[in-house]
């Protein structure tokens, strides 16, 4: 069995985060920190596979980059074996870059950090390359929920109406398709029952 600590102060970012992991990595023991002093007790009692930090923690300055580094730093010193992954959101390529020199595997926005992206991203990491994934949100998009659609197809349409311009359909549904463990095809027929409910109740929005 895997174990993997998500470090993070607020309670709805750091539930949302653990319930993102334990989607994927199905036999694995999560537990999760408010503060610092906290993570450092838990890495002292178990040997975690996985740390997921956000270095604005309380007690300390979250936009001095003194004491960001501090806390990733701690963490990384109390569990050096683990793979680091650094999730925030000052999207800053210069801290990241400090932050690998520290150690950490991955540097993630929370800003566009999507359903299902978390997973995925550690999966990129394990493959031993250092992943740096700024803010893509270059302009937001409001989020819709319509009661006859299911999870997975509210999924597929938020995925297509935030894409970048120029993105075609079917990369969109081999995304889909990684991050849900489904091929390509489902993701698509998903996409297509959803624009039919959509177009039944006369509420098709821009983009789909």
């Amino acid at each position: 069995m895997h174990l993997a600590l998500v470090v993070e102060d607020q309670d709805l970012m750091r539930l949302a985060l653990m319930a993102e992991l334990r989607g994927r990595l199905r036999d694995c023991y999560l537990a999760g920190a408010p503060t610092l002093d906290l993570a450092r007790e838990l890495l002292a009692e178990d040997r975690f596979d996985l740390v997921v930090t956000d270095p604005g923690l309380p007690g300390f300055d979250p936009t001095s980059r003194e004491d960001r580094l501090l806390v990733v730093e701690t963490i990384v010193k109390a569990a050096p074996a683990a793979t680091h992954v650094v999730v925030t959101g000052s999207y800053d390529q210069d801290e990241a870059m400090a932050f690998r020199l520290l150690g950490a595997k991955g540097y993630i926005c929370k800003t566009g950090l999507s359903q299902g992206d978390l997973p995925l991203v550690v999966d990129q990491i394990a493959q031993g390359d250092f992943l740096l994934r700024l803010s893509q949100m270059e302009s937001p998009r409001p989020e819709m929920r319509f009661p006859t659609l299911s999870p997975r197809e509210e999924e597929i349409l938020g995925m297509m109406m935030s894409r970048t311009p120029g993105t075609r359909r079917r990369e969109i549904f081999e995304t889909m398709a990684l991050k849900a463990g489904i091929n390509a095809s489902s993701a698509e027929k998903y996409y297509k029952q959803a624009r039919a409910k959509l177009l039944k109740l006369g509420r098709l929005p821009k983009g789909l």
